[in-house]
C-alpha cells in the first residue's frame, strides 16, 4: 500500500507541475416612414426615407467575427461555484493510474483537486490554485510546495496565471491581460470561418499560441490547444477535450475533461502526460472552505525538490 500511495503522490506532482508549465450584435432597424397628409388640402406629402448606413466588407466581416465570439462567451455555465467528487485518471510513461477525489472551484478565486487512496477514500494529496499562489500537498510525506506563480521560473516563461488556469477548467475563453471578456479583449480574437462542425479562434501573444474550437451550432468550446516555444526555454503543448456535458447554472458544464501536456522545458527532457477527470455530478454546492490550512507539523519543500521528484519518476 505504501508503494502505491508513493506512486500517487509521485505522479500527482507532476501533473500539478506539468499543468502549470492555459451578445448577439444588434442590426440597426430603420422604420419606413409613412406619407405625411397635409391637413387642409388633403393632399399627400411624401417623405424621402432616410438612406440606409452602406455597411463594408470589413465591417460586415468584423461584424459576424464579434457576434460568433459574444455566442461562444455566453456559453459559460454561469455558476459562481462548482463541485464534484471525481475519477482521476493519470498517464505518464509507462504509469496508468486511476483513482478517486474532489474537485472545488470558486470563480476567480480557487481551483482544488483532492487525491483520494482508492478504496480507503483518505486523502493523499491535493493540488490548490488560487489568484495569488499554487500549492501541491502531500500528506503522507507531509510535506509541501507553495510559490507565487511569478516565484516558478517554468510557470512564468510559459505566461501562466489563475485565469488562464480557470479559463481551461471552465471550458471558457481567455485573452491575457484582461480578467474579463469584454469587447476590447475579444478583439484580440482571430475567428477563421469556414469549417464543417467548428470554428477555430486564435489568438498570439508573444511565444504563446492559442487554438479553441468552438461548435459552431451552440458556440459551446469543444477543446483547446496552448503551444509555447523558444530555442532556449524549450516547447510544451498543453490540449483540453471537453465532452459529456451537464446542467449547471444557466447553462451547462463539461462532466469529462482530458488534459494532455507535452514538454521540453524541464531541463530539456521529453516529458509527457495525460490527466482525465470525470466528474460524476457536478453542482453548485459552496459549503466548504477557499483555503487551505497547512498544519505547522508539515515541511516546504523547494522548487528543486519537487523537480527532482518529477525527474526520478
Amino acid at each position: 500500500m505504501i508503494t502505491m500511495k508513493k506512486v500517487i503522490i509521485k505522479t500527482m506532482m507532476m501533473a500539478g507541475i506539468l499543468m502549470l508549465a492555459a451578445c448577439g450584435t444588434k442590426k440597426a432597424v430603420v422604420q419606413e416612414k409613412k406619407p405625411a397628409v397635409d391637413a387642409s388640402s388633403g393632399a399627400t406629402t411624401q417623405v424621402q426615407k432616410p438612406e440606409t448606413p452602406k455597411v463594408s466588407a470589413a465591417q460586415q466581416a468584423e461584424l459576424q467575427r464579434m457576434d460568433f465570439l459574444h455566442r461562444v462567451a455566453a456559453t459559460a455555465c454561469g455558476s459562481e461555484y462548482v463541485s464534484s467528487r471525481i475519477s482521476l485518471n493519470i498517464q505518464s510513461g509507462s504509469k496508468d493510474i486511476t483513482v478517486p477525489g474532489v474537485i472545488r472551484m470558486k470563480k476567480d478565486d480557487v481551483i482544488r483537486i483532492h487525491v483520494q487512496i482508492p478504496l480507503l477514500g483518505s486523502e493523499v494529496g491535493r493540488l490548490e490554485f488560487t489568484k495569488d499562489y499554487v500549492l501541491i500537498m502531500d500528506r503522507l510525506h507531509k510535506q509541501y510546495f507553495k510559490a507565487d506563480y511569478n516565484q516558478v521560473d517554468f510557470l512564468k516563461r510559459h505566461g501562466l496565471t489563475f485565469c488562464s488556469l480557470q479559463a481551461l477548467f471552465w471550458n471558457e475563453l481567455t485573452v491575457p491581460g484582461y480578467t474579463k471578456l469584454t469587447d476590447a479583449a475579444l478583439k484580440k480574437l482571430n475567428v477563421n470561418f469556414g469549417q464543417a462542425s467548428s470554428t477555430p479562434i486564435t489568438m498570439s501573444d508573444g511565444n504563446m499560441e492559442y487554438v479553441w474550437n468552438a461548435d459552431n451550432l451552440t458556440g459551446r468550446i469543444k477543446d483547446v490547444a496552448v503551444a509555447y516555444g523558444t530555442k532556449t526555454a524549450g516547447n510544451t503543448k498543453l490540449t483540453v477535450k471537453y465532452d459529456d456535458f451537464k446542467p449547471l447554472g444557466m447553462g451547462q458544464f463539461p462532466a469529462k475533461l482530458g488534459i494532455g501536456m507535452n514538454t521540453t522545458a524541464i531541463k530539456g527532457k521529453a516529458k509527457s502526460m495525460n490527466l482525465n477527470i470525470s466528474l460524476n455530478n457536478p453542482s453548485a454546492n459552496s459549503d466548504w472552505e477557499t483555503r487551505t490550512e497547512i498544519s505547522k507539523k508539515y515541511k516546504q519543500v523547494s522548487v528543486d525538490d519537487v523537480l527532482k521528484i518529477l525527474m526520478n519518476l
